[in-house]
């Protein structure tokens, strides 16, 4: 009896330290340390200095046309806007420490953007970018109102700003558009190096670990901002439309930018998975192959990695199949945004549960989608 007393706490004890004390998950050879360590100084910390470049001169491109309101002007505006906006697409998968303590995305990318509410404040000038009120009038979806959506031609955009009456107000919102989204750039970039160690050190798998926020920030701007706001809504692919086309509610509805950006949400969705060095080809230590250490499987005994990157592909080559913009689209061919729709509701079970339960992730956030 003492004999199988003693071998049971051997057993107990044996058990207990072949887990992780972090995650009650099986520990497995593979660095999380050096893992955190390859998002934060190879694809967070670039991804952040990348945006505020961009910042800096969408705000130089804005203080040109307001001193200079021509063609010319309006066009490099534009310009600064776009790229300024794609970047944006990749810094939201890593919307963690400064990026989320600004809260980046409601603060620079609601859409569709409240145009009453827009011309109301511009009217009265008495509003405030920061409050509550005004989070659907302002940030890139306002910017591609009144660069886009003011006039049917550049002339008549021109106008619109060069308005005797209201031209001095309407510039002044533009002004204050644009030193909104430097200053939210402003506080991440000043605010990131403090942060860094505090996420590079905590590697457990917890709440509020480094691991933890990385993947319940990735699947919330995948299936909450990708593949519900840009897709499902304005198509009337996602079940709670009921079926209703939105054609105005996709992101860049002025510009008939939708497709580029919902282009470069996914493609940054696979290089953030992939550990992908920003604007680099290099390959760093990633979401997958944290997975591929602990030989996680699809159901399909593909390894889950391979499978959420080529489904994640397929998404993507469905994207590339519709060449106008996205509002046009759901109007005129829907099927083809329902069918990205469904392309990318296949990544769902593999990133939400599949990739989730490998972790041993909880996931934080909550959504009524069924999913």
């Amino acid at each position: 009896m003492r004999y199988f007393k003693f071998s049971f706490f051997i057993m107990f004890i044996t058990f207990f330290t072949a887990c992780d004390n972090d995650s009650g998950s099986e520990k497995v050879n593979f660095d999380r340390e050096a893992f955190l360590e390859n998002m934060a100084d190879h694809v967070i910390q670039p991804s952040i200095e990348k945006f505020a470049s961009n910042a800096e001169g969408l705000s130089a491109a804005t203080n040109s046309f307001s001193t200079n309101i021509s063609i010319e002007s309006l066009n490099v505006l534009r310009s600064e806007l776009k790229e300024t906006w794609l970047s944006y697409q990749h810094l939201a998968f890593v919307h963690v420490g400064p990026v989320s303590s600004v809260n980046l995305r409601d603060r620079v990318n609601i859409f569709p953007t409240n145009t009453d509410l827009i011309d109301e404040n511009i009217n009265s000038q008495n509003y405030v970018l920061g409050s509550a009120a005004n989070v659907a009038a302002k940030g890139f979806p306002a910017l591609d109102y009144l660069l886009f959506g003011t006039g049917s031609t550049e002339e008549e955009v021109l106008a619109y700003f060069g308005n005797p009456d209201l031209g001095e107000n309407r510039l002044q919102y533009l002004i204050d558009l644009v030193e909104d989204i430097q200053t939210t750039s402003n506080l991440i970039s000043e605010g990131w190096p403090d942060y860094r160690s505090t996420f590079v050190e905590n590697t457990g798998t917890d709440v509020g670990s480094g691991t933890s926020l990385l993947v319940n920030e990735y699947n919330f701007q995948f299936d909450i901002r990708i593949k519900n706001a840009k897709i499902g809504f304005p198509s009337g692919g996602n079940p709670r439309t009921g079926g209703v086309v939105s054609p105005q509610n996709v992101e860049g509805y002025f510009s008939g930018w939708s497709g580029e950006l919902a282009q470069k949400a996914v493609n940054s969705s696979i290089a953030v998975f992939k550990g992908q060095h920003f604007n680099s080809s290099e390959d760093g230590l990633g979401l997958d192959d944290y997975l591929d250490a602990l030989d996680a499987r699809d159901r399909n005994d593909q390894l889950l990695s391979l499978a959420i990157i080529n489904k994640s592909t397929a998404a993507l080559e469905e994207m590339e199949k519709i060449n106008a913009p996205y509002s046009e689209v759901a109007t005129t061919e829907g099927s083809q945004l329902v069918n990205v729709y469904n392309a990318l509701q296949a990544v769902i079970p593999l990133i939400k549960v599949d990739m989730t339960s490998a972790l041993s992730v909880s996931i934080t956030f909550q959504d009524n989608d069924g999913d």
